[in-house]
């Protein structure tokens, strides 16, 4: 099972506060719910109830009469919370001040996901003379002591041992419970990813097979005629070539997400490569009769892998046509940047919202302009964004909604 320590969480607080609430109805013992790392998950209604040992030190309002300051753990004790005690076992503290504090760990599959811990306990009816010394002593106001003597529990050893047990029980109940919804909620959602993953992926491939044989079928049908064939075979090319990168980008990704993908680093032309983009999606951007346009400044010279780079920018060459209304313009630019320079491909598009800037080069993502969904895999992105760090560079993006996009990638000179 893969659990983050904060887990605890998956059970709403709603639910959490209401055990909390039946439980000190019940008995009449306060308690708190953490997580694994001693955050409250429920509300604490009188901090000086509990031990601040036992929660993490941003809890406000727990007090100690042996320490001048409030909510900082010691370090033994914290350590014997989270270490210390018998797997899945309620763990029990002895505090200098007499008191038997007490946090039971909630456990899935043997691994923590948070605790329980109950008020301080006595076994005996406070000595109030003495807490009122040592909270003098701690330089505190003997009120102080008065105050934890006041919300101290009377109860036996025994008592708070069966408590911890039942709670414990109970709480990894509901943690479990909780737990196989979400495990039945990923299962669906991973269902309808694969599901839509492949509609997504033979949507891509469909275009560019559709390039293919029309434009072979289009030579045949008119007898080879070489006027034609002059025309469509590049055309067919073309949607080969594009076939050919989608299914390597697909086995790439992987490799780069893995850190087993290695650079083929040469001098680059980077106006040969630019050129060599171009002309790969120049009939797809002849079909939407969009306008290709150049602007590349001088660049310091830069080593990079030159074939990934084309791919890189027939990713980006590629996101632009299809997006951009039909007769727009893409521009693809080059300049240099400090400690390096920056490769641009810039289009008049409607624009991607603002809320998908920060998540546009994730895996599957799904823009939606104008209330319209593409219904495309998003690979491309992906990948110039692993290629970009490959290189020990990045990409982004900027863009103003109903004037276009400008997607930029820095390479260290």
């Amino acid at each position: 099972m893969n659990l983050s320590p904060t887990q605890i969480e998956l059970v709403p607080a709603e639910t959490l506060n209401e055990l909390r609430r039946l439980f000190e109805h019940l008995t009449g013992v306060p308690l708190v719910i953490t997580d694994s790392n001693g955050k409250p998950m429920t509300a604490i209604e009188n901090p000086t109830c509990f031990c601040g040992s036992l929660l993490s030190p941003d809890t406000p309002g727990t007090l100690c009469l042996r320490r001048q300051k409030w909510d900082v753990p010691e370090p033994e004790i914290e350590a014997a919370l989270r270490e210390g005690h018998a797997p899945g076992q309620p763990l029990q503290h002895r505090c200098r001040g007499g008191f038997r504090d007490t946090a039971a760990p909630i456990q899935l599959d043997h691994v923590t996901i948070g605790y329980v811990v109950f008020g301080r306990t006595l076994t005996a009816p406070p000595d109030r003379a003495r807490f009122r010394g040592l909270a003098v002593e701690g330089n505190m106001p003997p009120e102080a002591g008065d105050a934890v003597a006041d919300c101290s529990q009377i109860m036996a050893p025994e008592r708070i041992e069966e408590l911890a047990r039942f709670l414990q029980i109970i709480t990894q109940f509901v943690a479990a419970a909780a737990w196989d919804r979400i495990r039945a909620q990923q299962i669906l959602d991973l269902e309808k990813l694969r599901d839509d993953l492949m509609n997504m992926i033979v949507h891509d491939l469909r275009t560019p097979l559709t390039s293919i044989i029309g434009g072979l079928q289009t030579v045949i049908d008119c007898d080879y005629d070489r006027e034609l064939a002059k025309e469509f075979i590049p055309m067919a090319v073309s949607g080969a070539n594009q076939l050919v990168d989608m299914v390597s980008s697909l086995l790439d990704i992987s490799k780069l997400e893995s850190g087993q993908m290695t650079l083929d680093l040469c001098d680059v032309d980077l106006p040969a490569v630019v050129e060599a983009a171009l002309e790969q999606v120049r009939g797809l951007a002849r079909e939407r009769n969009h306008t290709l346009l150049t602007d590349l400044q001088p660049t310091p010279p830069f080593r990079a892998d030159a074939e990934k780079l084309r791919r890189v920018t027939i990713n980006l060459l590629g996101n632009a046509i299809k997006f951009t209304p039909d007769g727009g313009t893409i521009t693809v630019g080059a300049s240099p940047a400090e400690g390096g320079l920056i490769i641009s491909v810039t289009d008049t598009g409607p624009g991607i919202p603002a809320e998908y800037l920060d998540r546009i080069f994730d895996k599957f993502a799904q823009v939606e302009n104008q209330g319209m969904k593409k219904n495309s895999t998003g690979l491309g992105l992906t990948f110039c964004k692993l290629v970009a760090e490959a290189h020990h560079g990045r990409i982004w993006v900027e863009s103003t909604v109903g004037e276009g996009s400008k997607f930029s990638v820095f390479l260290p000179a």
